[in-house]
């Protein structure tokens, strides 16, 4: 199951746009951190990326979407379309969520409308006019999501967005997450450290180590899908075995 990248390109048949990237080198005043790395992401598709702390997964999706600046290599994206959820929600907490969620819709016509429709799409209509300091984590990742979400992107970037939560809503989040990309069919980029999240969400979990893919590994269950899932788990073993082997 397990098998290196890259793939090749199918033709566009979703709301979503492909990523191509070929002989990526980036490095920071040291050895690369991303090391000749090739990898094909067809549009629509949810692929989600491990490996252990410093492999360079992070530093992967900010290169692809313009943050970091390679040494050698090219990408083919369409980053005028392409939006990044972090980790912390960065909301400004001098404007409420529905404003925080209007800065994401640019110059868009009907921002407001589009923004109240996005917070309805992720649950929280309710809260548009509170202060993000009185939200919950959960809600506040949501609306960091929404935010992103409103521009209507056609990839979604996602850098650990769920590793702050506890356990529950982090899969109440999962489900969000995939709920919101089966209706929009974006192509979705996601980096974890947790390898079950990525075989939940995943139609591929791409493994790196030392800046290079080193497995690449199809998730056939179908959807919607379930935790404790016997054919998932044993998905996970495998791919947890490889990463406990360094990715041999």
């Amino acid at each position: 199951m397990a098998q290196t990248a890259s793939r090749p390109l199918v033709e566009q048949a979703s709301g979503g746009t492909p990523i191509v990237v070929s002989g990526l080198v980036v490095a920071f005043d040291g050895p690369p951190v991303i090391d000749n790395l090739d990898l094909v992401v067809d549009p629509g598709a949810f692929v989600s990326i491990v490996g252990r702390s410093g492999c360079g997964k992070s530093t992967l999706l900010r290169t692809i979407i313009g943050l970091e600046a390679p040494q050698r290599g090219t990408i083919t994206v369409d980053r005028d379309r392409a939006r990044i959820v972090f980790q912390e929600p960065r909301l400004l907490p001098w404007f409420d969520v529905l404003t925080n969620v209007v800065l994401g819709a640019g110059d868009l016509p009907d921002a407001r409308e589009r923004a109240a429709e996005t917070l309805a799409l992720v649950g929280l209509s309710a809260k548009a006019h509170e202060w993000p300091t009185r939200l919950s984590g959960g809600q506040r990742q949501r609306v960091a999501l929404a935010r992103a979400l409103v521009s209507q992107p056609r990839l979604l970037l996602f850098d650990e967005p769920l590793g702050a939560l506890d356990a529950l809503t982090r899969i109440e989040m999962q489900r969000l997450i995939e709920n919101v990309w089966s209706r929009q069919q974006f192509t979705a980029l996601f980096v974890t450290h947790d390898v079950g999240e990525a075989v939940m969400l995943s139609d591929r979990v791409v493994m790196m180590d030392r800046g290079r893919i080193v497995s690449d590994t199809d998730i056939p269950a179908p959807r919607p899908r379930r935790h404790g899932d016997a054919q998932l788990a044993t998905i996970e073993g495998r791919i947890l075995d490889l990463l406990l082997a360094g990715g041999s």
